[in-house]
């Protein structure tokens, strides 16, 4: 099994667009753009074109950090993907919040295992 999260996109193109900016990579698209998927790795993103955004759900699609989260802010405003980055601390470490262009919020953590037991 391959882990995904299903996000509905106002604009599919736009999506994947920003999506790609990530670091994902097309893996096909329906040829009238309603559908994209995309993957990262392991891991699966779907795009489904609806009209209107959906209100938050019980998910929150998130990231684990590959490298230092101020590089990584650093990167991602300059690819126009986070325009005004902020790094929160948590009680597990650190967390770089994003919004997707249909506002939908994923974070990007950066977890500092002398905060666990």
């Amino acid at each position: 099994m391959r882990p995904y999260v299903l996000i509905y996109a106002t604009d599919v193109d736009r999506s994947r667009a920003w999506y790609e900016r990530l670091g994902f990579r097309l893996r096909r698209l329906h040829r009238h753009g309603g559908w994209a998927e995309l993957e990262r790795g392991e891991f699966l993103l779907y795009l489904h074109g609806t009209a209107a955004p959906r209100p938050a759900g019980f998910a929150l699609p998130g990231f684990e950090a590959q490298e230092g989260l101020e590089s990584l802010a650093a990167r991602l405003s300059a690819a126009g993907v986070l325009p005004d980055p902020v790094i929160l601390d948590e009680g597990f470490g650190r967390v770089l919040k994003l919004r997707d262009p249909d506002g939908y919020e994923l974070d990007i953590v950066e977890h500092d295992p002398e905060l666990y037991v």
